[in-house]
């Protein structure tokens, strides 16, 4: 199933998962963890993020984080209500608590958690937010098989850079 195929997904969103593969595959290349996102709004793409935590020695540098933050600073706004983020990977607790604070109404990926080296080593209290922030906002997170979305990690681990610190997701 391509994810133009998925219930609930807008024509674009193939498009803008695609892209988001991409911004981890090009992130991945040039040594860092292989994530990336977009915060999008009525069709219109507002910030773009990727995950820079090994070069910025900063554990909340993750893909989404980066794209709320560029979106808020490049529009002026302290909210994003309404908006999508779309990921390249199944975000982490801290990034989906992120989503939630700044309004973010749905958030789609391309790579389940599973896709992560090292995601088996995720600390157990991670893991234990990560179901509770799935119970508490159902139909908030929605996967979608995505061609191409575990090239990145490979892409990743061809590097040899270090996998990530904190658990699963951008």
């Amino acid at each position: 199933m391509t994810s133009s195929d998925e219930p609930g997904l807008a024509p674009a969103d193939g498009d803008l998962l695609r892209q988001v593969v991409q911004l981890a595959l090009d992130n991945a290349g040039v040594g860092r963890a292989p994530f990336g996102a977009l915060v999008v709004r009525d069709g219109q793409v507002l910030g773009t993020g990727v995950n820079t935590t090994a070069q910025d020695n900063d554990p909340t540098a993750h893909a989404e984080v980066a794209a709320i933050r560029a979106a808020c600073s490049r529009h002026g706004l302290e909210n994003l209500t309404g908006a999508t983020v779309v990921s390249s990977c199944e975000p982490c607790v801290m990034c989906h608590a992120a989503c939630a604070v700044a309004g973010v109404a749905r958030i789609i990926y391309a790579a389940p958690k599973e896709f992560v080296p090292g995601v088996e080593r995720t600390p157990p209290i991670l893991t234990q937010m990560q179901d509770a922030l799935h119970r508490l906002a159902p139909g908030q997170l929605q996967y979608v098989p995505t061609p191409g979305a575990d090239e990145p990690f490979a892409r990743w681990q061809q590097g040899g850079s270090r996998p990530p610190r904190a658990g699963p997701g951008s």
